[in-house]
């Protein structure tokens, strides 16, 4: 009844025996086209590093001197704080240091590195955007000068002004 039929199995084995040897080609074929090509780069030497001159070193700023009294008003509330800088670095508070970087910053730009709370001069080409509703109100000395200066966030000259400023119209840590 049953007839047996030795060569039953024998095609399929083989098909699938050429599709998996063609796809272990191709795998191959794409390891060493993309091996190779990965193992060609080299890998660039790192630039050269420069050492800054004698010169660069001046443009370390000095660590800042002075006494600010700031009164800032924030949509209805208000806050005073004092900001003392010794010129000490490691005991001064961090707002002294960041106003040094400002001061540095100034410097780099080609401003006034010795006037970091100039006012916005006259004729200064600024939007009239409102940026916020603060205002602040710094007075004291800074680095021998004298400061009594007005900051708000009319205008972007006044918010970029107040962005430089930050270190001491952020509440002090």
């Amino acid at each position: 009844m049953f007839k047996l039929n030795p060569r039953r199995g024998l095609p399929g084995a083989i098909g699938t025996a050429v599709l998996g040897s063609l796809c272990l080609g191709g795998a191959l074929a794409y390891a060493f086209a993309v091996g190779g090509a990965l193992m060609a780069q080299q890998n660039e030497p790192p630039a050269e590093t420069s050492v800054g001159s004698v010169s660069e070193l001046n443009a370390i700023p000095d660590a800042p001197v002075g006494q600010l009294q700031i009164s800032v008003v924030d949509r209805g509330r208000a806050y005073v704080q004092n900001l003392t800088c010794t010129g000490v670095p490691e005991s001064d508070p961090a707002a002294c240091a960041q106003m040094a970087q400002v001061q540095l910053e100034l410097a780099e730009d080609g401003g006034d590195a010795d006037a970091p709370f100039a006012e916005v001069p006259e004729g200064a080409v600024c939007t009239d955007e409102e940026y916020g509703p603060q205002e602040a109100v710094v007075t004291g000395d800074w680095m021998g000068e004298e400061i009594d200066t007005e900051i708000t966030r009319i205008g972007s000259c006044e918010e970029a002004r107040w962005q430089r400023l930050l270190p001491v119209t952020d509440p002090l840590a």
